[in-house]
């Protein structure tokens, strides 16, 4: 026995004995990182951003200690998705190991401890699917893009130069459209370009992400003056001025962080990652939350207050996707609001998501977007929940009023049927548009329903473009109605083209946009697959008009 110690603590002692026993015999539990960071050692970064953060200094997230430590910290992502095929890590464990480690390599550069901790979150590393097009691994971007991208040729060479740079980055852009286009959510479009990213360093470039020209070019990672002006290994001299030369590198680095990996946002807090996954669920981050580039945070009882508690007087319409309303602020401001009643938004995250998009875009044809709201239902009921976007109001209506009779045979409200230089200044103008958003939307495809595009098909085959053609524009020989019928027609094969049925025959926006403006020749419009649904329209020879 013991002396000197309680017989009664002697079984508690044994057990402990047994269970260290147990667990120093045992495999550790703790997850290990599967990426080496050596290279933070070894590559000549810059880390004068990160050396001013002392305890008497004010630590800013989104300054350029961040900003370089998340381009760093990539470099072994690219490594990590060379070695072992996997864009991210296996779990939330294995991410603080590996943001553990990390540090373990700052803190052998003398730089603060807790730089990690201000500018990472471990969860943002972790693998999910819902980053961009279900990718995960190496194989999944091979089966949704195939075995060769305009990045295997544009990103393989030595990326120093600055034109192979150039070639690279909008190859990368143009395999992000890929992935978007596949993804269909454009909210993910941050997360497919960092995978672009990934994927260029890592498998494509065959110098690898630690040579000199992934770094500087696809990582944006700022090089030390004394390493740029060795040019020793792989780190090519600069010809003339060292200092100028070095000046243009600076830049061309801060450029390529803002554009590879930006990933912070007006009114958020920042932390790396390599997608924008902010989560708004936290109720105080959504009470603060405001949209950027100008937009503004409607309050619900502003927007009550605007369209009179949503009076059925200031109902303009109803779409897919929402009801408007139309409203007064009370500097005398008419907007249209919509009460968005059935989207594809997965709760308040995704649609701020898409307002923090919809709030760039800027363009002559886009009605101007002012802002959006979001109010919470009692008890935080899902189904009480209300999201709305607001927009200028557009007094003229839409198209359809100027289109169409009403039932009593007459235009809307005294409105007269358009021209054909106005049809042709809209159509014109919805092209541009989509031209500029880049963005393809997919038709809603139901066989039993009637469609605009059939009708006009089947006149246009039977060699009867004119009855296509609204009778207000064929009536009376005076100048405003001597429309040129081949521009009309031109128009209107432009739109079958579109439209048609085998989707790898449409043309681009940009390539519709030329044909509509005749800068290209309208192509012969290939006849339809013998599986269309032709049988179930009504014959053309019995419709005056759609």
């Amino acid at each position: 026995m013991l002396v000197g110690f309680p017989a009664r603590f002697i079984p508690l002692v044994c057990i402990c004995i047994f269970l260290q026993n147990l667990v120093l015999s045992s495999p550790i539990s703790t997850s290990q990182c599967p990426m080496n960071f050596n290279y933070v050692l070894t590559i000549p970064w810059d880390s004068s951003a990160c050396k001013n953060n002392g305890e008497n200094s004010e630590f800013d997230a989104s300054g350029g200690c961040c900003q370089t430590l998340i381009s760093l910290y990539g470099i072994g992502f690219a490594q990590h998705l060379k070695q072992t095929s996997r864009f991210r890590l296996p779990d939330l464990s294995t991410s603080s190991s590996c943001l553990s480690d990390f540090q373990t390599r700052l803190n052998s550069l003398s730089l603060d401890k807790s730089l990690t901790s201000m500018c990472f979150e471990p969860h943002r590393f972790v693998n999910t699917t819902n980053i961009c097009a279900n990718i995960q691994t190496k194989q999944d971007w091979l089966m949704a893009l195939g075995p060769s991208t305009s990045l295997d040729t544009g990103c393989s060479q030595n990326l120093s130069d600055l034109t192979a740079c150039d070639a690279c980055v909008h190859a990368g852009f143009q395999v992000q459209a890929r992935l978007l286009a596949i993804d269909g959510n454009i909210s993910h479009a941050k997360g497919c370009f960092y995978y672009a990213i990934l994927y260029a360093a890592g498998i494509v470039n065959k110098f690898g992400p630690e040579s000199a020209g992934a770094l500087t070019c696809i990582f944006g990672l700022p090089l030390s003056l004394q390493a740029v002006s060795r040019g020793t290994g792989e780190l090519p001299l600069i010809s003339g001025s060292v200092g100028a030369g070095f000046a243009i590198s600076v830049v061309l680095c801060l450029i390529g962080c803002v554009i590879w990996w930006d990933r912070r946002e007006k009114g958020q807090e920042v932390s790396a990652g390599f997608s924008s996954l902010e989560s708004y669920v936290d109720d105080n981050k959504l009470q603060h939350w405001e949209p950027q580039i100008g937009s503004i945070c409607f309050k619900r009882d502003d927007l009550d207050k605007a369209t009179k508690n949503f009076s059925s007087k200031n109902f303009i319409g109803k779409g897919q996707f929402g009801v408007v309303y139309k409203g007064k602020l009370p500097d005398g401001t008419m907007i249209a609001v919509k009460i968005i009643i059935d989207s594809d938004f997965q709760g308040d995250t995704d649609f701020i998501r898409e307002v923090e998009i919809i709030s760039t875009l800027k363009h002559r044809n886009l009605v101007p977007f002012l802002g959006c709201c979001v109010s919470r239902g009692s008890n935080y009921n899902e189904e009480e929940d209300k999201r709305y976007l607001v927009y200028d109001y557009m007094p003229n209506g839409n198209l359809h009023d100027h289109l169409f009779f009403s039932e009593k045979g007459k235009f809307k409200d005294g409105k007269r049927p358009l021209t054909w230089p106005q049809r042709k200044s809209i159509i014109l103008d919805v092209a541009n548009a989509l031209a500029y958003l880049h963005y393809g939307v997919k038709p809603p495809e139901n066989p039993n329903s009637f469609l605009i595009t059939d009708w006009a098909w089947l006149l246009v085959k039977a060699g009867r473009v004119k009855e296509a053609f609204d009778p207000f524009l064929l009536e009376g020989e005076g100048s405003v109605n001597r429309y040129p019928k081949e521009i009309m027609e031109r128009f209107l094969l432009v739109g079958l083209l579109c439209a048609h049925l085998m989707v790898a025959l449409r043309p681009t926006i940009l390539d519709a946009l030329k044909m509509l403006e005749g800068d290209i020749e309208v192509p012969v419009i290939p006849d339809r697959p013998i599986y269309t649904h032709e049988n179930v329209f009504i014959s053309a020879s019995t419709r005056k008009k759609p």
